[in-house]
């Protein structure tokens, strides 16, 4: 079994405070749980208004297919229009 965990560092387009942050970003989590079946978490700058850092977990039973999933998810991520992705980390836990 093997653990993939994608960490993002995002710019959030146009958001003018915390509650337009917060809309956006949960808006991307629950999308990507649909959409990936991964798990999705706000770790960090919780209290910026332009900036989320987001982890996403996935579990495998082969390392190339979780890391094909995390470079889906980033390209999907790149592709969104309401944030630019300004870092991200693709690591292999277990």
């Amino acid at each position: 079994m093997t653990v993939g965990l994608l960490t993002v560092d995002c710019y959030v387009d146009g958001s003018r405070s915390l509650k337009d942050k917060r809309r956006v970003t949960k808006s991307l989590t629950e999308r990507l749980r649909r959409s990936f079946n991964v798990a999705v978490c706000e770790y960090d700058s919780q209290d910026k208004w332009q900036r989320s850092r987001l982890a996403i977990v996935t579990v495998n039973t082969q390392w190339r297919m979780a890391q094909s999933a995390m470079t889906k998810i980033l390209g999907f991520l790149e592709r969104d229009r309401r944030v630019t992705v300004l870092d991200s980390e693709i690591q292999q836990l277990c």
